[in-house]
């Protein structure tokens, strides 16, 4: 099913490659909080300009209406893109990137109109630059901060002396730069920390196999969006008589034997396979676009290739373990994947309960 395109998304396909790398920059790392964001800081910005214009100097106060009228315009339309922003969280890229823009001209427009280059104007220019700064990757932070700056430039240098101006802006560059360079690197070494932590909470720590929960989203996704007629096979494996093992040669000994059987299972997978280590002995292979004819084979092969196999568990001789295996397949055996679990795990306790050393599937529905 073809997904709708946002106007917005339309007009940018027609652009070239530069303006597209552009409008990623310009994509917040996660549009709700930079809706949110949005809407407060202009909301913050247009509450601060209406409270405190009756205190402005007489000397800086508009005296021609229609300019006058135009910074109204000006501030009820940075306060329209306020509410909106609050609502439409999915925007276009050429949304987000143009947001942030508008609301510098809209500053920009405001101190020119009012004949304001105080620094209680210029302040405003502090918003759309935290913004970037926060909400969006480095080279979006350094095109909001570049494009403040500029409207600092124009607003002290068109209604400054020369020497004022001057120091205005060297003033100003200094804290946005200095305030945006930290509030990157912050975020930067946050998205690096989350990074790790899933990387973390997805891979068993011992065997590098992949974690229960990434496993069961694997297996979620291999029966809810299948690719092909095949169907999905899961095994279920433990390793025989385990507790000896560990009784016999320790723990870093049974630790041993599963980090070399999870190569093993490694080694004998196809591309797209997911192997897991459930916990304790018991490990899951996970066998996308695989008939169960085809993974009864391929997990027959994976017991001899155990059998076969002299565990080194650095006692100066090799062990020989085996496994037993259970088989079931989707959607012969069910559609959810407690419904696969429940097949493969019964077969699996057939699997031990007839000697052990042997794979069993699921038998078929009658």
């Amino acid at each position: 099913m073809t997904q709708p395109v946002a106007p917005g998304d339309a007009l940018a396909r027609g652009l070239g490659a530069p303006y597209h790398r552009l409008l990623d920059w310009m994509r917040p790392r996660d549009v709700t909080v930079a809706a949110r964001t949005v809407s407060v800081l202009i909301a913050v910005g247009v509450a601060v300009t209406v409270l405190t214009l009756p205190l402005q100097p007489g000397t800086n106060r508009p005296t021609d209406p229609a300019v006058l009228a135009l910074a109204a315009l000006a501030l009820f339309t940075a306060a329209l893109m306020a509410v909106a922003s609050w609502f439409f969280d999915q925007a276009s890229r050429l949304a987000w990137a143009l947001c942030p823009v508008t609301a510098i001209a809209v500053i920009v427009f405001v101190d020119l109109a009012t004949h304001d280059a105080s620094v209680s104007a210029q302040i405003f220019f502090v918003f759309p630059a935290v913004y970037g700064a926060a909400l969006l990757r480095r080279p979006g932070a350094i095109v909001m901060t570049a494009l403040c700056l500029l409207g600092e430039v124009v607003v002290v240098f068109s209604q400054l002396g020369a020497r004022e101006a001057v120091l205005d802006t060297a003033y100003m560059a200094s804290a946005l730069v200095t305030m945006s360079y930290l509030l990157v690197r912050s975020g930067e070494r946050q998205d690096a920390l989350v990074t790790e932590l899933a990387r973390l909470a997805a891979i068993d720590p011992l065997t590098g196999l992949v974690t229960r929960r990434a496993f069961d989203e694997a297996l979620d996704g291999a029966l809810t969006r299948p690719e092909g007629d095949e169907g999905t096979s899961l095994v279920l494996l433990d390793v025989d008589e385990f507790k000896s093992v560990n009784d016999r040669y320790g723990h870093p000994g049974g630790d041993q034997v599963l980090v070399q059987l999870s190569g093993l299972l490694v080694e004998a997978s196809r591309r797209g396979d997911v192997v897991c280590r459930l916990g304790g002995d018991e490990l899951a292979v996970l066998l996308p676009r695989c008939t169960i004819d085809v993974a009864l084979r391929r997990a027959e092969d994976i017991a001899e290739l155990v059998r076969a196999h002299g565990f080194d568990l650095g006692a100066g001789d090799l062990v020989k373990v085996s496994v037993s295996a259970g088989l079931a397949h989707a959607p012969t055996h069910g559609s959810a994947p407690e419904e696969l679990y429940a097949a493969a795990d019964a077969a699996l306790y057939q699997a031990k309960r007839g000697g052990r050393d042997r794979v069993v599937a699921h038998p078929l529905p009658v």
